[in-house]
């Protein structure tokens, strides 16, 4: 493929095609502190729910430990040390609850309002920033994660910051800014090893444009120079703060035990799947607003690389890095690991939407400007549609495992025991402080189904243990009755309560 700038571009010093003309309007001042406030709003309530099991770890694993241990040792991918650096901080500032946990998430999910506004102003119109910002203010997912005790949001803060900082410094060549880029990459990588994805995709991306210069003097460039004051700090900075754990990093990242290809969340269609799961419960749900869905980022996937490939190379290229890094590695294909093109993909959303009002209008014989007022009728229309799931998030907890204990509390016997099966025993045993031993083996169930009393557990993630552990769990299907289901946000992570069978019939009230 032939990738080419226009003539007047083809300077020593500027890579960037010409910026988009909304960068001298005047900054929306107003309604962007609007969306700053009521973004702040939406991202604090019910900020004090219960924990969920990758918060808890990084509670008692991270936040609650010394900060000079926290830098110094990694004990695998839920450590996210930046973030909890700083969520340490907030605990020891605020006391320990669940919503000082959680407040650097908050902080980096309301900072990635103005910052994707700042963004769009770069690429796309100032109306266009704008109602993106809009979408990402009452997004669900976006609300969600700004709610989770992880590093996520400020993966999403720390690529669009750095994308700024990206084109700031491919459209002047100012050493400040790249130095900038730099800082906040390493920042960003520091929150999130998939950060790391982000910085060689941008990385290409930056080799395109040297390459659209022509092959004859771009090595002579001071853009080209420019590469050590952004990506190779961007590396030094980066290894001068994972080197305390480099070997720890290493271990848990590209040395993979085991094979663990038969776990169905290594696929890619098993991560689509749970997209448009999540999507379902994120806006008026259904196929066919998926469907709409679709066909606007499509739309507005086009307009840009008709408008500004590289534009599209910067929003797409780190996404496309990521999935190839984790089929490469048979890493599990989370869906949050592409939380970072969030701001990316509602600005595709909004684009979408102008252009589908433009052709709407020009199929009707009317002006440009109804295009313009429909496309952002339909830019309003999600963004209405958008409010609704936000009761969820408000009204239910991620993971509700006081439910389920509180439940237990008011049915369990005396000389009943409650066993758990899965990853649950790390909440209730060293959050909760609950004696309940975790089941592994037919051995366990074999004791506990022989005694006078009924025998309760407690699981979650069902899915898991019939895949990593078929023992047990058809132990669970034949021997217990579901009694209660205890449901959360969390896609998978309801918490079912069973009891064994020759106890469960006589108290079938309680379900």
């Amino acid at each position: 493929m032939t990738i080419s700038l226009p003539d007047s571009y083809r300077s020593s010093t500027v890579l960037w095609p010409a910026p988009s003309a909304s960068g001298e309007e005047p900054v929306a001042w107003v309604p962007l502190f609007g969306l700053v406030t009521i973004g702040t709003i939406l991202r604090v309530v019910s900020l004090n729910q219960q924990l969920w099991f990758d918060e808890i770890l990084t509670l008692l694993d991270s936040a609650r430990q010394p900060v000079l241990r926290t830098i110094t040792h990694y004990g695998g991918q839920n450590q996210h040390i930046l973030y909890s650096v700083l969520a340490h901080g907030s605990i020891r500032l605020f006391g320990e609850q669940p919503w000082t946990l959680r407040l650097p998430a908050v902080f980096f999910g309301v900072a990635s309002i103005p910052t994707l506004y700042f963004f769009g102003r770069l690429v796309t119109t100032n109306r266009e920033a704008l109602l993106a910002s809009a979408l990402v203010t009452i997004n669900y997912q976006h609300v969600w994660f700004s709610q989770n005790a992880r590093g996520y949001t400020g993966i999403a803060f720390w690529t669009l910051l750095t994308s700024i900082f990206f084109i700031r410094s491919a459209t002047n060549g100012k050493r400040s800014d790249w130095i900038l880029y730099g800082v906040a990459a390493a920042l960003g990588i520091y929150t999130h090893l998939m950060m790391v994805c982000v910085v060689v995709g941008q990385a290409l991306l930056y080799v395109l444009l040297l390459g659209s210069k022509g092959s004859s003097n771009w090595y002579t460039s001071r853009n080209c120079v420019s590469l050590l004051y952004g990506f190779i700090l961007c590396g030094f900075l980066s290894l001068l703060l994972y080197a305390p754990v480099i070997p720890s990093v290493l271990a848990h990242t590209i040395v993979v035990a085991g094979d663990p290809s038969h776990y169905q969340w290594t696929s890619p269609f098993w991560a689509v799947r749970e997209v448009v799961r999540s999507l379902r419960g994120g806006i008026l749900g259904g196929l066919l607003a998926i469907t709409l869905v679709g066909v606007i980022l499509l739309s507005g996937f086009i307009a840009y690389c008709q408008e500004n490939r590289f534009a599209v190379g910067l929003m797409i290229l780190p996404g496309l890095i990521t999935a190839m890094s984790l089929l490469a590695t048979h890493h599990n294909f989370w869906p949050r690991f592409f939380f970072f093109e969030i701001g990316f993909a509602l600005l595709l959303v909004v684009r979408g939407a102008m252009v589908l009002g433009k052709l709407g209008a020009q199929m009707l014989g009317r002006p440009d400007k109804l295009g313009l007022k429909a496309g952002t009728a339909l830019v309003l229309l999600i963004l209405l549609a958008s409010v609704v799931p936000l009761r969820a998030e408000y009204r239910y907890p991620k993971q509700d495992y006081l439910g389920a204990m509180k439940f237990l509390d008011e049915h369990q016997q005396p000389g009943e025991q409650v066993m758990t099966a899965g990853s649950l025993s790390t909440p209730y045993q060293r959050y909760y402080h609950r004696n309940w031993p975790l089941v592994q083996t037919h051995a366990q169930f074999e004791s506990a189904l022989r005694s006078d009393h009924a025998t309760w557990i407690v699981y979650s993630m069902p899915n898991s243990i019939r895949i990593s552990q078929p023992e047990v769990w058809a132990i669970i299907e034949k021997n217990f009755t579901l009694v209660r289901a205890f449901s959360g946000t969390l896609g998978g992570g309801t918490i079912y309560v069973s009891k064994s069978n020759e106890h469960s019939k006589r108290d079938s009230h309680v379900q």
